[in-house]
């Protein structure tokens, strides 16, 4: 007689979707499949045969961008949806179909057993593509200014070396008058700041003396113009920013700070009063946090939202974001777990504390190059970056600004947990220390 194992149903109204390019599967009960194509009446169908079979929530895997119609469909239809990461529902190998696959989703969602999502509602939602669309954006423009060094370089104009970035202002400026048939190194050299002027003037007038060629400007001129053209979309993705910040802000009550915004140092979006929106949005000033800036926070809050009660402790918030230690133990042995698409939450909070491990005065830059010399750049980031997820997560759950103690009072601190440990370790071996 064959055996069947059953679990103990949490979810009694679920069911279990496998969403594809083409068809979607759905089992109401682990047993049944029913199949959908993917056009929108194919899909009202499918919304249709759920109710009429009484399911009030399900299941599904994230796959690419295929399951974001639907999802949004299941919900204007009152239906509460379960959406899992598909490598926490992965099938034994060599096992794997679309029918076992929403047959083995509805039984793991029935026993309670998968783990949502968080998906942003409303505006929010808005909020985090036009955030990611602009970073899509910026990211396509940096390959046209990987092109106007490669131009700038075949003229031997030496420019890169010279100067920090040629799509700053400066750059961009001295590129502009180059196309419009300026040669002369004297009159490039004064369009730049003064502050390059002041300390490089001699370099700039070197690495200006090139060899101009009709070719190599004609591909300097269109690498120029692709750049300039993201950039304005960029701005147009700024305007439709900050409607939505206006939008979302409008029924909140204002917070106000005395403390001025943190600089930006690259890409800052053109948005209005945008450190005082983003003060309403949260209810508090994140920016106190080291590393992270209105535009660190502006992508942020697309990621997680400005209410983190979802997560009950701060180490719920943490894993989330893919910060913490992944397990791995069998009996004595533990496998360190290495996660290929990283938390975009996660990614921010690293890319904040990348910016931070070389501060002389901030106490994090001194933890990270502590952990730096004992176990690598890779991990001395990583904990970094989870301490700045701790400090954002108190600050919007606790409503206190966070409180920078510094290198000096973090060395104390250091000092003080290494004395301790050295009492320790005298006492065991029964040791006298003196000080000296």
């Amino acid at each position: 007689m064959k055996e069947t194992t059953v679990f103990e149903v949490m979810n009694p109204h679920g069911a279990g979707i496998d969403v594809g390019s083409e068809k979607v599967f759905v089992s109401i009960d682990g047993s049944t499949v029913v199949n959908f194509e993917t056009f929108t009446a194919d899909y009202k169908r499918c919304v249709n045969y759920l109710k009429e079979n009484g399911i009030s929530q399900v299941a599904m895997e994230a796959t690419g961008v295929y399951w974001i119609a639907f999802h949004e469909m299941l919900e204007q239809a009152g239906i509460q949806v379960c959406l899992v990461n598909p490598k926490e529902v992965k099938q034994v190998k060599g096992r794997k179909t679309d029918v076992k696959d929403c047959q083995w989703i509805q039984k793991l969602f029935s026993a309670g057993l998968l783990r949502q999502s968080y998906i942003p509602a409303g505006k929010f939602k808005e909020l985090r593509m036009l955030n990611r669309e602009r970073e899509d954006i910026i990211e396509m423009g940096s390959a046209y200014i990987n092109k106007m060094q490669k131009a700038l370089e075949l003229m031997n104009i030496k420019l890169t070396g010279v100067i920090s970035q040629i799509n700053g202002v400066s750059g961009i400026k001295m590129i502009s008058a180059i196309l419009n048939g300026e040669r002369d190194p004297h009159k490039l050299l004064a369009l730049c700041d003064k502050r390059i002027i002041k300390a490089k003037a001699d370099r700039v007038l070197k690495a200006l003396k090139g060899n101009y060629t009709d070719t190599y400007l004609f591909l300097l001129k269109a690498s120029f113009e692709m750049w300039k053209y993201h950039e304005q979309h960029v701005h147009i993705i700024d305007k439709k920013l900050q409607e939505l910040l206006e939008a979302l802000t409008k029924d909140l009550k204002e917070v106000h700070c005395d403390m001025a915004p943190k600089l930006i140092r690259h890409h800052k979006p053109q948005i209005k009063d945008l450190h005082q929106k983003l003060l309403t949005l949260y209810g508090t000033n994140v920016s106190t946090v080291s590393g992270l800036t209105d535009y660190t926070l502006l992508k942020l809050v697309g990621e997680t939202g400005n209410d983190l009660s979802r997560f009950p402790t701060v180490k719920h918030f943490v894993s989330w974001c893919q910060l913490s230690p992944r397990s791995s133990q069998s009996g004595k042995q533990k496998r360190p777990i290495r996660v290929k698409n990283k938390s975009k939450a996660g990614q921010i909070f690293r890319e904040a504390a990348q910016s931070l491990i070389q501060s002389k005065n901030i106490a994090i830059g001194m933890f990270m190059r502590r952990i730096r010399s004992r176990k690598g750049p890779a991990a001395a980031i990583k904990a970094g970056a989870r301490k700045l997820a701790c400090a954002y997560y108190n600050t919007i759950t606790k409503g206190a600004n966070y409180v920078e103690e510094g290198v000096k009072a973090y060395e104390l601190k250091f000092k003080a947990q290494e004395i301790r440990l050295l009492h320790k370790l005298a006492a065991k071996h029964k040791i006298q220390l003196i000080a000296s």
